[in-house]
């Protein structure tokens, strides 16, 4: 594992259950701004779900990006904590969104 997707998993305990952050917002709160398709990539290769909750990493639009196994598990999990899911888009994504 790498000092960048540790640091990911890490920055990404912080986001509590029923809230949402964007792979560009996790980049920040890691120190790379820029680096929101390296997010994805840690988060593809995350060997700590769900402990480290991966599922609540989403698109800047809302859609919900993509998940290692099946994005229905990634539905599932967001929607039992509370986050409504409507044609793989969080509704109300504004509200749900978590900033660090």
């Amino acid at each position: 594992m790498t000092k960048f997707q540790s640091d990911c998993y890490e920055a990404l305990k912080k986001v509590p259950k029923g809230k949402v952050i964007t792979y560009a917002g996790l980049a920040r709160m890691v120190g790379r701004p820029k680096a929101h398709r390296a997010v994805g990539s840690a988060m593809n290769k995350n060997p700590y779900a769900p402990q480290v909750p991966c599922h609540r990493v989403v698109k800047s639009n809302g859609d919900l990006g993509g998940f290692a196994t099946d994005i229905k598990v990634k539905i599932k999990r967001l929607q039992k904590e509370g986050v409504v899911v409507s044609d793989n888009k969080i509704v109300d994504f504004q509200s749900t969104l978590f900033e660090a």
